[in-house]
């Protein structure tokens, strides 16, 4: 059994809307496991009951084996957590926030003050702590609330978009003691839509929508989905590609062909670009962001030939 064992777990609320569906699945010490999925398919519900907020309709939860649904105390005592959202403390200074947090979790004031130093220093924040939480930016703050989940050492931290706001430096710097974390054995929740960088550090992930697992498995073995197709990404213009199918748009479009089609495609590729129907166009290997897009929304060709 894992650190964390969810069975069946069902949420139905008053007005009948089924937020999880008979969701399964087991944490091991350690582990650094992602959990993705779109807007409104499930995700806070899930976390909101492993961490003893809402009880569930039906199915178990347990951490080290004790009966979280029975005693959700345990969950808000040996779960470090990082909302989503803002911390209510807005007039504290970032380093009285950590700080304060760690006491709350059990530390000693000595060692809650070192601990502050020492996290203060690992994500320089050292030009903001003393800083308020509400004059903060969205960055500052949330690599605070980063601390705040992390200063006690924690059975299970359960981290929730945990890169939002933060600069593209600091980022990689949270990625970084985020995989040091499960190094040292710490077992790890993460909620993400961050894929291209958190799948460095991500053991294993599911794959929720409308409220149950569409697919679970370590990030290599998730590559079989798409294991005969190339990723191909158009620089401004070009809806329609021969072939292949959309699966993102913006900027950059984003498609998905087989590897079979690439010479006909890669013709027609450079044809476009040099009647300067297209920009530039780039062709690699699929994503995790491409397994994410099949799997929850599968593309079709936009043409088949």
């Amino acid at each position: 059994m894992g650190i964390l064992s969810i069975r069946d777990l069902t949420k139905r609320y008053r007005n009948g809307t089924l937020a999880n569906d008979r969701i399964s699945l087991s944490l091991e010490p350690g582990e650094i496991y992602g959990l993705l999925g779109p807007n409104g398919a499930g995700k806070t519900t899930l976390v909101r009951q492993i961490l003893g907020l809402l009880k569930p309709t039906a199915g178990s939860i347990t951490l080290d084996g004790i009966d979280l649904v029975a005693n959700p105390g345990y969950a808000r005592a040996n779960i470090g957590f990082l909302p989503q959202g803002q911390f209510d403390m807005q007039a504290v200074h970032v380093d009285e926030l950590i700080e304060l947090i760690g006491k709350l979790r059990g530390l000693s004031k000595a060692e809650a003050r070192s601990r502050t130093e020492e996290l203060i220093e690992r994500l320089e924040l050292e030009p903001f702590r003393h800083t308020s939480i509400h004059a903060a930016s969205g960055g500052v703050r949330r690599l605070a609330g980063f601390a705040t989940a992390v200063i006690a050492r924690a059975r299970l931290l359960v981290l929730d978009e945990p890169t939002n706001d933060i600069d593209p430096v600091r980022r990689q710097l949270l990625w970084s003691m985020i995989d040091e974390l499960g190094g040292e054995g710490s077992t790890v929740l993460l909620v993400t839509h961050n894929l291209a960088e958190a799948e460095r550090v991500i053991d294993r992930l599911a794959i929720i929508d409308h409220g149950r697992i569409l697919r679970e498995g370590a990030p290599s073995s998730m590559r079989s989905v798409v294991s005969d197709r190339l990723r191909l990404s158009i620089v401004a213009g070009a809806a329609y590609v021969p072939h292949a199918s959309l699966i993102g748009d913006g900027a950059a479009r984003h498609y998905l062909l087989d590897e079979r089609d690439l010479p006909e495609v890669s013709v027609w590729l450079v044809d476009q670009r040099n009647s300067g129907a297209i920009l530039d166009f780039h062709i690699g290997p699929p994503t995790l962001d491409d397994i994410y897009a099949v799997t929850v929304a599968p593309t079709q060709p936009d043409v088949l030939a």
